[in-house]
């Protein structure tokens, strides 16, 4: 998980203890993870890193600047009772498609700000004990590792003899998750039902695109991806 010399704070230390229990069980299935989800210091740390990507509005079209109108610990405390009540729900997610480098475009998704928060919350206790199983040659999309890190991992490969590469790329990728497969998966390791109902409405959301909705469609590309 990585070396901080700063006082960690008590989220961090529930991380290191999710990591570090994954870590030696690696069959261990966690129970109780949904209360988490919604505990103080988790919503105020999901807001915190929403606010930090400045996304555009989703179909709701609120922004942080409504959002900070409102009184940010006030709108915290109001998605806090949602979660508790179970009565949360996810909005469509509003998809656009942005130029890629070499051509052609790419669906980007972007949720509301209310999902957005709701599902780092569920990144940021959900992410370590994954972390805990994903190899360590992998640096796609994880915490404390970049594409430069990767490079110089390949530079290190090099200077050993290595020097056989392959190139590989998923059409689509994230068009054609298998929902299924994918909830079968996260299974392996959570058995919270409430958490795992959580991670299925988000993959079923319908798409609103070009101000028409359609059903479910892959998995759209989160907006902090792409950041």
């Amino acid at each position: 998980m990585g070396v901080s010399l700063k006082t960690p704070t008590k989220l961090e230390e529930f991380q290191e203890k999710l990591y570090v229990k994954a870590k030696a069980e690696p069959t261990f299935r966690f129970y109780q993870l949904y209360d988490k989800l919604y505990r103080w210091d988790v919503l105020v740390e999901a807001l915190k890193r929403a606010k930090a990507n400045r996304g555009a509005a989703g179909v709701d079209g609120q922004t942080f600047e409504q959002v900070a109108e409102h009184g940010e610990e006030r709108w915290l405390k109001e998605l806090q009772r949602e979660l508790q009540e179970k009565r949360y729900r996810p909005q469509p997610v509003r998809r656009v498609l942005i130029p890629k480098p070499g051509g052609g475009e790419r669906p980007l998704g972007i949720p509301t700000i209310k999902d957005r928060v709701t599902q780092t919350a569920a990144k940021l206790i959900l992410e370590p004990i994954f972390e805990a199983d994903l190899d360590d040659a992998a640096y796609g999309y994880r915490p404390e590792r970049s594409g430069v890190q990767a490079v110089q991992r390949v530079h290190q490969e090099l200077g050993r003899g290595r020097t056989e590469v392959v190139d590989a790329d998923l059409s689509k990728y994230f068009d054609t998750i298998p929902h299924a497969e994918l909830m079968t998966c996260v299974a392996r390791r959570v058995s919270d039902k409430a958490v795992l109902h959580l991670v299925k409405m988000w993959l079923k959301v319908p798409i609103e695109e070009r101000d028409a909705c359609t059903g479910p469609c892959g998995t759209p590309i989160p907006e902090e991806v792409e950041h």
